[in-house]
């Protein structure tokens, strides 16, 4: 799929609906998911920030009818047995969503994982649930007759996971790392991990099977840590890729790193001079087509293995997921961050209409400066936006080899951007005394961007930046002997000196310390990163992420000890590491 093509655009409609356009400012609902009901009649629709689900007409758009659940609901499921699950990742649980008789209503709510971000249906009536910042697997078992709502398993990851793929008939289910590459094998009767292994690739965004059954389709990119942001590494796509790789399922069950990639192929999404940035969730047709919405390029691209091309269809700001019928005919794309929807004909490659959920709506400077953050547009050709190196505001666990310390050759963990306000300077080697300066320079010398930012863009940008609140902590400190080992790897923390360098409300300073690390410039002076969150990070650390885990920092690296921690201190300073 190197070559590429845009399809026609037939704009047959455009309405609105929703909360009318009165003196009081409009909410955005902000559309993030979506699935077929009723036998294709209607569309479901997950609005995140106002914990929303409509139900729309799936030939019209017209609203059928709504239903709040509150929250912060991030997906909506409709699985094999017709059951229908919304996700409502701040409440911890999954709601039942029917719609009967043209209206929506709830059924049985499972109280499940903290942070949950997707669900699929497994064996003997259980639900799988990924758990985003809790970094674990649940399996749980809806409401029945005979028992409560209850949970079967828990596995606790290394990584956090969002994707979820049951394979069968082994019964073995993948999780799929959200940001960075990990993919861990689990038994799904058991919850018991049987294998991780490393994904070339990061932001892994779609896994689906083929219509045979015998590969695995995954939308990923890559951030190429051998090559550097200059503009002919960008130009020709090889800093940061956008892909569509097929996998031969039997080599995906091997989890051979020799043989993984073996018997399989990938396409890129995107040729010089268009790049085709933040490929996101995936469908594939009856008929072998592709679906997958590129984020970063408001378009989604839409095209079959075997012809090597791919239509792209300008949609809405930053398409995050598409619904299609069963017949493989028309789909519906969901666009995040302009609250709308696209009709597109599948076969014709071409958009049929477009709703508008929130009409009258004015986006806030930091909205815009969301926007402005998943745009690929700042960035050479479009290969890239922050939010490919950032997505969610966080970071892949990855090198990226750009400008930040003032020259090439020496990659460097790119750094999540979570609760990152009042944390200047910025960078590794703390090279921007101010926010608006790194920004500046991210699109100028990282991203090769053509024009430097506006004043007002710069504005923008810092808004949404200064938006971001740090990840939730691994740990629950309300269990009375979590909270006591918090207590203890405190005050470890403070007897080693770690506070010298990690001060204060933020754990960070302005300073640059030599902590006995060196990069390939011959760099001893480092900033330190701010620790709010730094157990969200994993498994990697340090700026070449020469560490295996956060305990390897201590006991392989001995990270400014001059003796050993014991291991009772060191289980104790780890946990309160985690509750940052």
């Amino acid at each position: 799929m190197g070559s590429l093509r845009h399809g026609s655009l037939a704009l047959a409609a455009c309405f609105a609906f929703g909360v009318p356009n009165t003196a009081n400012a409009v909410q955005p609902l902000r559309p993030v998911d979506a699935c077929f009901v009723a036998e294709d009649q209607t569309l479901l629709v997950a609005c995140r920030r106002s914990g929303v689900i409509l139900a729309l007409d799936s030939d019209t758009g017209q609203l059928q009818s709504k239903l709040s659940i509150g929250g912060d609901v991030v997906a909506v499921e409709a699985l094999p047995d017709a059951s229908v699950w919304a996700i409502d990742q701040a409440g911890n649980r999954l709601v039942q969503i029917h719609f009967v008789d043209g209206k929506l209503s709830t059924g049985s709510v499972i109280d499940c994982v903290k942070s949950p971000a997707s669900v699929i249906a497994a064996e003997g009536n259980q639900l799988l649930v990924a758990g985003l910042w809790s970094r674990s697997v649940t399996c749980v078992v809806p409401t029945s007759n005979d028992s409560p709502a209850h949970r079967v398993w828990t596995c606790d990851l290394n990584f956090s996971p969002q994707t979820l793929r049951l394979l069968q008939p082994e019964n073995v289910v993948l999780a799929v790392d959200a940001f960075g590459s990990q993919i861990a094998y689990l038994d799904a009767a058991t919850g018991q991990q049987l294998r991780q292994t490393e994904f070339y690739g990061h932001r892994i965004r779609g896994m689906i099977d083929d219509p045979d059954g015998k590969r695995l389709i995954v939308s990923h990119q890559m951030l190429n840590s051998a090559a550097q942001s200059s503009n002919n590494d960008i130009h020709w796509g090889m800093m940061v890729s956008n892909d569509l790789r097929w996998l031969d399922r039997g080599r995906v069950m091997e989890a051979d790193e020799e043989n993984f990639y073996k018997d399989g192929h990938i396409d890129p999404i995107g040729i010089v001079g268009q790049g085709g940035a933040d490929p996101n969730d995936l469908v594939c047709t009856v008929d072998g087509i592709v679906i997958v919405p590129l984020g970063g390029a408001n378009e989604v691209a839409i095209g079959h293995e075997e012809f090597y091309e791919l239509a792209r269809l300008p949609v809405g700001i930053n398409p995050v997921a598409v619904a299609v019928d069963s017949r493989g005919k028309t789909g519906w794309v969901v666009n995040r961050l302009d609250d709308s929807l696209t009709k597109i004909d599948i076969g014709e490659r071409s958009v049929l209409k477009t709703v508008r959920l929130s009409e009258g709506w004015t986006p806030t400077t930091a909205e815009l400066g969301e926007r402005l953050f998943h745009d690929a547009s700042l960035a050479h050709d479009g290969w890239m936006s922050c939010s490919s190196c950032h997505p969610g505001g966080h970071a892949v666990n990855e090198r990226a080899d750009n400008l930040s310390d003032g020259a090439y050759t020496s990659p460097k963990r790119v750094l999540s951007l979570l609760g990152r306000a009042d944390t200047a300077p910025f960078g590794w080697i703390g090279a921007d005394e101010k926010l608006e300066a790194q920004l500046q320079r991210t699109v100028r010398t990282t991203m090769q961007g053509h024009n430097t930012l506006t004043s007002e863009q710069v504005v923008q940008l810092t808004a949404f930046l200064e938006s971001l609140v740090p990840p939730p902590p691994i740990v629950d400190a309300s269990i009375p002997e979590v909270g006591e080992s918090i207590a203890r790897g405190q005050v470890i923390f403070q007897r080693q000196g770690c506070n010298d360098c990690h001060a204060g409300s933020k754990y960070t300073s302005a300073e640059l310390y030599d902590v006995g690390l060196e990069d390939e410039l011959g760099h001893t002076l480092f900033n330190p990163p701010s620790l709010l969150g730094v157990g969200q990070r994993g498994p990697r650390y340090f700026h070449d992420l020469r560490a295996d885990s956060l305990e390897a920092v201590f006991t392989e690296h001995k990270h400014t000890l001059d003796q050993p921690l014991s291991q009772p201190d060191l289980e104790d300073l780890l946990t309160f590491l985690r509750s940052l």
